[in-house]
This record gives structure tokens, sequence and C-alpha cells, in this order.
């Protein structure tokens, strides 16, 4: 298994393009984290560890996928108001990936 510190200047560069292609091709299992998060401690959800999802965004999104559950990226920018979810998914994969993150929610642990 290679880890993010081994890859070349030119790999971590196609790297975040790479992980967008990945997400957007698995969309159905990415849209399933929004679907049926939890919480990871009494005081802090899965959802928050999603750069720009903060507790009052992810409130709305548990109250959105209580109602009905999203069924894609643009059905989840339509009820709530999150500005490309694709983006901010590869934010997280990509702090996963390249910092020593405590709870890593899309990566195995290395």
């Amino acid at each position: 298994r290679i880890t993010y510190e081994d890859l070349t200047s030119a790999a971590r560069a196609e790297l975040p393009a790479t992980v967008e292609t990945v997400v957007r091709a698995h969309e159905d299992r990415f849209i399933a984290f929004f679907n049926e998060s939890q919480p990871l401690t009494p005081r802090m959800h899965a959802m928050e560890l999603i750069p720009g999802i903060g507790k009052r965004l992810m409130w709305q999104i548990l109250d959105q996928r209580e109602r009905v559950p999203f069924g894609s990226f643009e059905d989840l920018q339509k009820r709530v108001n999150v500005t490309d979810p694709v983006k901010l998914l590869v934010r997280r994969i990509m702090n996963e990936l390249s910092e020593d993150e405590k709870y890593k929610i899309f990566v195995r642990p290395g």
C-alpha cells in the first residue's frame, strides 16, 4: 500500500482530480453516507467531519433525509443548501489521505 508521502509531486497534483472522478463514479456510495451516517460521539456527528458542513447544515440534512432519503448529489443540493457536495467530499478524502486525521470515514487507516 502506498502512502500519500510516497507519491511524487506530479502524482499528488493529479490526486484531487482522480478522487473527484471516483466520487462521481460511485455517487450511490457517497450519497449513502449522507443518508446513513451516524454520530461518532454524543457531541459530534460524522457529517460534521466534511469541510463546510457545520451543525446547522447537518441538522438540515438530517431533517431532509428523514423525510425522504437523498437520491443523488443534485437532489442533496436542491433540498439542502450544500454547494457542490462532490468538492466537499473530495476535500475530506484528501485530508484523510494527506493528514493524520483522528476519524477516517472514507479512507482505510494505514
